[in-house]
């Protein structure tokens, strides 16, 4: 991280350092009393010892046994004395003979306060134990120098023994959240406003300033030496704790420039904090025995701590030899990257750059270490001169702004800085990979691990390299021990290839992906078969900037990683992006913490295509509260209460989205070992489809106004708030191991397909009910049947063979868009209309029966030729695509268009009164006289019909249509009336012997017979007048004629009979 103060530091350093002893590991110079003539302890049994003048050093060694690693997760180290006696643990000969020290193993006893250390069994041993004593306060004379010059010498006492009992026993603890102990700074800001912010600033100073350089390492561990005095003179004096407060306050200032800033700080001290220094440092001069008094002096001169008014805090940091001079680094607020356009010149561009802006100090290829980017550079902006130019500033804006209309320039956009994603809190033990319920937990709602731990027992699998980028990773723990591969690992904050961790988040980060499991040491991580790259870019704040993250992302990608994990995160880069597609386009999959902010709004890079996003889950498997959610979550796995490795040898209990993503790193990585080849898209389909779905349906929750409701519904499955599902590793890596793949398929299909081991169950399940079961066969296919499902059901199809179980989420798709089908008639001979380009359109018969196919063009038109068909046949028009997947079916009924044949119609005569004949059966017959209807009716099913009509005239012309269901109307057919009727009895003048013709009247041009005994004698047609004359032969008197009238229908009259007279 950035920063670090000074000299409150010599003041403060030696009093508050000891403050914040969680995580951060504090290497002071070997002290002048190595490892030698150690005695070693025996569990369970005191040893007693006595120093006999100050500055003496005791040495003792622990040798942990397989049966109390096995049995216990602590040594409890007891120091027991009346004096002020200092103890330190040791895990190690090696950090014993460097001074090499946690914090919270370096304690002090005094009368009726004993010391008590709970070391972890964390590293394999043996451990040695360091016991001092440096005087009392009685060996401290009657006046202290406090100027900083050198003080008289002691009066020379008498020796006094000083004994001491030490021991130690076994402990099994919980993971839990470790109590800093109490210091001078925390006695005296207790219950004060301003005292939390003063502490964590304090911690962050002497994590990430102190511990970087053999001079802050030397502070350091003066103030342990010193802590005891200070401490017991505080408890008992309230003034002193005032202002010591007091002093604190005044230099709030100085401490949060220098924790935000570190190294780089460029806060002036005033005459204010420097007379708070001077009284800090009085403060502290007064409290320690003589022997410490050399020492503060020392250091009081080192730094010439009367002299720092008006000061630059770096320029002091680096006279005091408190930090390296090349640690002092730009600030990220005064850095731009910049990316070029391919084939730019980049002499070119630096030249107009600069040439631009007066605020540019230099301009550099973005490459450090093994990592660079092609066309990035770095523009430092001039910070010198009290200019205080940065990328906020207008004048920087105005930089920025130049550079981007530069024809060279891509993109230029401000260095930023990301943060690690945990959050601290406390509860019982590893129930992310166990959830037995208890605690309040819901059983069950882990990732599975016992049956995965079954299921991977003896299989060989290739390792996985899985980068943590972060703040590194200690390897120095027996459960990481091999697991880490610190020769490759490299350090980004520092430009070094010392990856380890000062923070604790990238080991509680690495424990959690890869700790040995089963080797009766601390805890187990999730994957056995991964190696661990430490790529520390985040510093010993958690912080770390653009440049230093795009670095790790490269160097891990080339230097063989498969995996990264990012528990991390901040705003939106496009350099970063850039790295991100790096890793996706060299098939490395990157996973990251979607944030904790509890927004529904992505961190980034977990916002980024090229990354699986990770949210975090609780142990009732509910997504927690603090987990950033929104479109583009993919996935949630266990972040609240999760416990793992921190550098001082404990399992500690953080939550946080940094705490869910090696869950799903760690499983990305088994499935590598399974398949190497398999490409990030791959495995985050493998990782979501197996997920479980959590989502939780918030019936009563309030509703504010100014809530906006999703721009689009979630897809069927996914939640906005817990992405696909929690994970299930077992079900994961179960998945692929079976091969199992299920094929899409869509609600018209009443099969489900896929692949899966030969010989596996494969069931398919909506709910708790099971739709069917099938086996796979030889060809590791797999065949389901079930009934229709709607579109967009969600089931899950459990594959099972062995040990191996898993369950797939599978979501019934729409079915292709149905075909635009055209009318259908019984002429006929092609089905015609369009549908998606290039489909299948099959044309079925009512049984569903397909009884013609044919192919829609490149613009979606299809003609199938199909058997010409009867009217109101059904036939059923379906379009499949190349998935062989069916739409819906469009019901065509043909239609009739063909009209009836004409009607038959029997003759019609003027004596009728209705109309009979034939037609198609129970067609419509109508009959029209001069297009004027007279008479219709319906025909019988034999085709029969009988209209009724009023009597027509002879020659009256009927025409005669039928019309069938469908309205076809057929040709007409005409009769004309015929003439039934018999002309009247012709009227016969009278006939006479004499008569040579015979007249009268008949029916207009009727024929007139005569006839004598039916012999005819002769016949004439009447005129139009209707007047005739027939000439006979003169008739005998008495004759009788018989006279008729014929009319042209051939229509006989009745006979007129006339008898012939004289």
């Amino acid at each position: 991280m950035k920063k670090g103060s000074i000299y409150r530091f010599i003041a403060f350093a030696l009093m508050f350092t000891l403050c914040f002893s969680q995580l951060g590991l504090l290497k002071t110079q070997a002290a002048g009393n190595p490892p030698a003539n150690e005695k070693t302890l025996s569990i369970g049994k005191a040893a007693k010892g006595t120093f006999t003048e100050p500055e003496q050093t005791h040495w003792y060694k622990i040798n942990p046994s397989k049966q109390e690693v096995a049995k216990f997760s602590h040594y409890r180290v007891k120091l027991q004395s009346d004096d002020e006696v200092n103890i330190t643990v040791y895990s190690s000969l090696e950090n014993a003979k460097n001074n090499v020290a946690f914090d919270r193993y370096m304690g002090y006893s005094y009368k009726d306060e004993p010391a008590q250390l709970d070391f972890p069994i964390a590293w394999t041993g043996p451990y040695y134990v360091k016991v001092e004593y440096y005087g009392s306060e009685d060996d401290m004379i009657e006046e202290d120098a406090e100027d900083g010059s050198t003080s008289p010498e002691p009066q020379p006492e008498e020796k006094t023994e000083v004994p001491y009992t030490i021991s130690y026993e076994g402990a099994s603890l919980p993971p839990s959240q470790m109590e800093a102990e109490e210091c001078p700074a925390e006695l005296s800001t207790s219950q004060k406003e301003n005292g939390k912010g003063i502490l964590r600033d304090l911690r962050t100073i002497r994590d990430a300033v102190l511990s970087k350089t053999a001079s802050g390492k030397d502070l350091s561990s003066l103030y342990y030496k010193a802590a005891p005095f200070i401490s017991s003179k505080m408890i008992i004096d309230k003034s002193m704790r005032e202002q010591v407060y007091k002093d604190l306050v005044q230099l709030k200032g100085l401490f949060t420039d220098v924790a935000k800033n570190g190294a780089s700080s460029t806060y002036m001290i005033t005459s204010a904090d420097q007379k708070a220094i001077n009284d800090l440092y009085s403060i502290a001069y007064k409290s320690v025995p003589a022997a410490l008094k050399k020492d503060l002096e020392k250091v009081a001169a080192q730094t010439k701590l009367k002299d720092v008014t008006d000061l630059n805090v770096s320029s002091v940091l680096v006279r005091a030899k408190l930090v390296s001079a090349n640690s002092v680094s730009t600030k990220a607020e005064t850095r731009y990257i910049v990316k070029l356009k391919d084939g730019a010149n980049a002499k070119s561009f630096k030249i107009k750059a600069q040439s631009k802006s007066a605020s540019i100090e230099s301009i550099n290829p973005l490459k450090q270490s093994a990592a660079s980017f092609d066309n990035m550079f770095v523009i430092q902006l001039d910070d010198s001169n009290g200019k205080s130019f940065s990328t906020s500033s207008a004048q920087g804006k105005m930089t920025a702004k130049q550079i981007q209309a530069l024809p060279e320039t891509e993109f230029i956009e401000p260095v930023q800085e990301y943060h690690a994603l945990s959050m601290d809190s406390q509860y019982p033990y590893q129930w992310s990979l166990n959830n037995t319920g208890k605690n309040d937990g819901t059983q069950h709602a882990d990732i599975q691990y016992e049956s995965l731990e079954k299921l991977l027992n003896g299989q060989k699998l290739k390792d996985t390299v899985i980068a943590v980028a972060d703040t590194g990773v200690d390897s120095s723990l027996a459960d990481l021990k091999g697991v880490v591969d610190t020769k490759t690992g490299y350090n980004y904050v520092d430009r070094s290839s010392n990856a380890t961790d000062d923070n604790g988040h990238g080991t509680h980060v690495a424990g959690i992906i890869a700790a040995s499991a089963n080797n009766n040491y601390s805890m187990a991580g999730i994957n056995s078969h991964a190696k661990i790259l430490p790529v520390k870019i985040l510093d010993a704040s958690g912080s770390g900037d653009t440049e230093q993250i795009a670095y790790g992302i490269k160097y891990a990608v080339d230097h063989g990683a498969k995996v990264i994990n990012l528990s991390l995160g901040g705003s939106y880069s496009r350099v970063l992006e850039y790295s991100l597609k790096y890793a996706y386009d060299h098939n490395v999959t990157v996973v990251a913490a979607s944030g904790n902010d509890g927004m529904e709004e992505l961190s980034y890079p977990a916002s980024s295509a090229y990354a699986i996003s990770v949210g975090a889950s609780n142990r009732l498997d509910i997504v927690s509260d603090y987990s950033n959610y929104g479109k583009g979550l993919d996935i949630t796995a266990p972040g609240s209460d999760i416990p793992s490795l921190v550098p001082d040898g404990n399992v500690t209990y953080l939550s946080g989205t940094s705490m869910a993503t090696p869950h799903v790193a760690a499983v990305a990585g088994l499935l590598l070992s399974q398949n190497p080849g398999l490409k990030p898209k791959d495995v985050e389909k493998r990782l979501t489809d197996t997920a479980k779905d959590i989502k939780f349906d918030e019936k009563d929750a309030p509703v504010y106004d100014d809530e906006e409701s999703p721009a689009e519904p979630p897809a069927p499955g996914y939640d906005y708030v817990s992405g696909w599902g929690r994970l299930n590793a077992y079900s994961a890596v179960s998945a692929q191991q079976l091969q199992a793949q299920v094929n899409t398929f869509v609600s018209t299909q009443k099969v489900v397909t896929g692949k899966a081991q030969s010989g596996s169950t494969v069931k398919v399940m909506n709910g708790s009910k099971t739709l069917g079961t099938a086996k796979a066969d030889a060809k590791n296919t797999f065949s389901v049947n079930i009934p229709a499902q709607k579109a967009d059901t969600v089931l899950q199809v459990v594959v099972t063979n062995g040990k191996a179980s898993t369950s797939i989420r599978a979501v019934v798709q729409k079915a292709p868009a149905k075909p635009a089908v055209k009318a259908a008639t019984n002429k006929d001979e092609y089905v015609t209309g369009t549908s998606k380009a290039n489909f299948t359109v099959n044309v079925k018969n009512s049984a569903k029966k397909v009884i013609a196919s044919g192919k829609a063009d490149a613009k979606g038109a299809f003609k199938v030729k199909i058997p010409k068909q009867k009217e109101n046949t059904v036939l059923y028009i379906t379009a499949t695509n190349s998935q062989k997947q069916e739409s819906e079916e469009v019901k065509v009924t043909v239609r009739d268009v063909i009209a009836p044949n004409a009607p038959k119609v029997n003759p019609v005569s003027d004596a009728d009164t209705a109309i009979k004949g034939t037609a198609e059966a129970n067609a419509s017959v109508v009959a029209k006289v001069n297009n004027k209807e007279i008479g219709k009716a319906k025909a019988n099913a034999k085709g029969q019909y009988s209209i009724t009509i009023k009597k027509q005239k002879a020659g009256t012309a009927i025409s005669v249509t039928a019309a069938d269901a469908a309205n076809n109307t057929s040709k007409a057919t005409t009769v004309k009336v015929s003439d039934k009727t018999p002309p009247a009895a012709p009227s016969v003048n009278a006939v006479t012997t004499k008569s040579t013709a015979v007249t009268g009247k008949a029916e207009a041009n009727a024929t007139v017979t005569v006839t004598v005994n039916k012999k005819s004698i002769g016949s004439a047609a009447a005129n139009s007048k209707g007047q005739y004359s027939v000439k006979i032969k003169k008739q005998k008197e008495k004759t009788v004629l018989s006279v008729t009238a014929k009319d042209k229908a051939n229509n006989t009259s009745k006979a007129t009979t006339k008898t012939v007279t004289k």
